[in-house]
């Protein structure tokens, strides 16, 4: 009986600790993360890194960025090739994407033929256009590192109670 609490509560402590998230405002690395999260070309992301180290960006504003970026990815449904995507989307994407700059007081262009996207703020230019090739970010963020862990240490503790039960 006491094996069972034990083991109880252990599980109960492991969950907890692997499910905590701190919360804080949004940021420019939210920022960031958030587009390389939705598979955005790692030009555009790079450009958007630029803009974002030159320019000063309050967390509500940060915040309404991520929204927009939701709000883009949602429309793309899935599409990540610019070719791809129906007229209606590149529209709505692209309407989202003025939103967030307009929010950060910049105005966006993007020239179709050659799929660039230009940020303009005070004067300087911020121009991302893709290569031929490119190579999109894979693998696990850390949250799921840490989920993956959480779940082998449970079945390790599981294994030791078993162990234990039938040594005994």
């Amino acid at each position: 009986m006491k094996i069972k609490k034990i083991s109880a509560l252990v599980l109960s402590l492991m969950l907890v600790f692997a499910m905590s998230i701190s919360a804080f405002a949004a940021s420019k690395d939210d920022i960031i993360s958030k587009l390389q999260s939705a598979g955005v070309a790692t030009e555009y992301v790079n450009a958007a890194k630029q803009f974002l180290a030159d320019n000063t960006v309050s967390d509500a504003d940060a915040a309404y960025v991520i929204a927009k970026i939701d709000a883009a990815t949602a429309t793309a449904n899935g599409v990540k090739d610019i070719a791809s995507l129906t007229a209606d989307q590149k529209s709505a994407i692209m309407a989202d994407i003025k939103d967030a700059a307009a929010k950060l007081g910049a105005t966006v262009s993007f020239d179709a033929s050659t799929n660039t996207i230009t940020a303009v703020k005070d004067g300087k230019s911020y121009v991302a256009a893709p290569s031929a090739k490119v190579v999109k970010d894979t693998g696990f963020t850390t949250a799921a590192t840490v989920g993956v862990v959480a779940v082998l240490a449970m079945g390790l503790v599981v294994c030791a109670f078993v162990s234990k039960k039938k040594v005994a």
